[in-house]
């Protein structure tokens, strides 16, 4: 019975570090926080294998940006892109980035500028984001209640239970 009450307080404590977890990662998704931190869900493999198709990254801005740097940044299209940058072209008033993603055979067609660039990757948490993705969901918010009520109420039981045999 000790045995099972011990794995109900694991199980616990790890669900309840993964909804912190995935707060946490949630909130800095639409905002910047303490030193401009910032996390975006990676949804395609062009960054792989350095970074997986389900991983989360934790990007920070920096004052300048060098080549073999992993960088988010708005591309031509306005869409959030996370791909290498493979050279820096120093023009009089700019620097214009190429980049490119490590699985891809080609550079990115358009370079970039300092101003479309949001960070640089600092840190990589692997597939994170499948769980982040689900807690978006009517299924995983129900998941994110249902399942701890259900843990809390079995060990509420099995300490009444070994309280009364007492």
């Amino acid at each position: 019975m000790m045995f099972i009450k011990l794995l109900l307080n694991v199980t616990a404590y790890i669900f309840y570090a993964l909804i912190i977890l995935t707060v946490f990662l949630t909130i800095t998704s639409y905002m910047s926080i303490a030193g401009g931190l910032r996390s975006f869900l990676i949804r395609s493999g062009s960054m792989e294998p350095t970074i997986l198709t389900g991983d989360v990254i934790i990007i920070q801005p920096a004052s300048n940006y060098q080549q073999h740097d992993v960088v988010t940044f708005y591309n031509q299209d306005n869409r959030i892109v996370t791909h290498r940058i493979t050279t820096a072209d120093q023009s009089s008033d700019s620097i214009q980035y190429h980049t490119k993603g490590d699985a891809n055979r080609s550079t990115d067609q358009d370079s970039i500028q300092k101003e479309q660039i949001l960070g640089k990757v600092i840190f990589i948490v692997p597939k994170l984001g499948f769980l982040a993705s689900f807690v978006k969901t009517p299924q995983g918010i129900i998941s994110m209640i249902v399942i701890p009520a259900i843990i809390i109420f079995i060990d509420r039981m099995i300490s009444f239970n070994l309280k009364g045999r007492k």
